[in-house]
């Protein structure tokens, strides 16, 4: 999950309406896990690219477009909806975990350093929360450098979790882009990868370039208008 900007408000989108996605998303999750009994699973892992929270002050007019502008409690809100949501996947998967990276929305300022982030402070409020309730299920995130950027091997497969936003767009169209960042990164010490998973871009997408499986995360926003006018 990407880009779910909790406490922005569009004309069918709001905090209220978030929730509801959420829970409608995690009861399909709960679906194909009865329909898919047969199979032999032992975990879900959540990945959660960032952008988690609206935040403040990214853009002028930003505050014209929340429900909620403080930013505490955008996350004390929302943890407190992650928390149920995992805890209700926990209940039918056995074991839950989540990865993460943080987004440019959870910035606190051009000038602060990168660990200062309200996407990585929301994780950290979940894993508190998650701890207080004496749950099994884990929150991991870079929590000294590189927070941008994870690596994280599963089941023998290398997945790169990265939001995407120094990924250049040309003619507003990101997969030139995308395509070019995943030919230099397998030439980098990120190499080597066999899934990459990005948020930032608003837009579903998935293809394979260079045997490298490439997945675009959405975003749970309608009437998006930053999708609508620059994607």
């Amino acid at each position: 999950m990407s880009d779910l900007h909790f406490g922005k408000s569009t004309a069918s989108f709001n905090p209220d309406v978030l929730a509801a996605r959420l829970n409608a998303a995690g009861a399909h999750l709960k679906r194909i896990r009865r329909l898919m009994s047969d199979y032999a699973f032992d975990e879900l892992i959540v990945f959660v690219l960032g952008d988690v929270v609206d935040g403040s002050d990214i853009y002028p007019t930003q505050f014209h477009h929340q429900k909620i502008t403080n930013v505490n409690e955008q996350i004390d809100i929302l943890s407190d909806l992650l928390v149920e949501f995992l805890e209700e996947q926990c209940k039918v998967w056995g074991s839950v975990r989540v990865e993460a990276v943080p987004g440019n929305h959870g910035r606190s300022g051009h000038f602060t350093h990168e660990l200062q982030n309200y996407d990585l402070l929301c994780y950290t409020m979940l894993e508190l929360k998650l701890k207080a309730q004496q749950s099994n299920i884990k929150v991991n995130w870079n929590k000294t450098a590189d927070p941008f950027i994870r690596k994280v091997k599963i089941r023998g497969h290398r997945y790169v979790l990265y939001h995407g936003l120094d990924i250049r767009m040309y003619q507003s169209i990101p997969w030139y882009g995308i395509m070019q960042r995943v030919f230099r990164w397998l030439s980098t010490r990120i190499a080597p990868f066999d899934v990459i998973l990005i948020g930032h871009f608003h837009t579903f997408g998935y293809w394979v370039i260079n045997k490298v499986s490439v997945f675009l995360t959405g975003t749970m926003i309608t009437d998006d208008d930053w999708a609508l006018r620059v994607l």
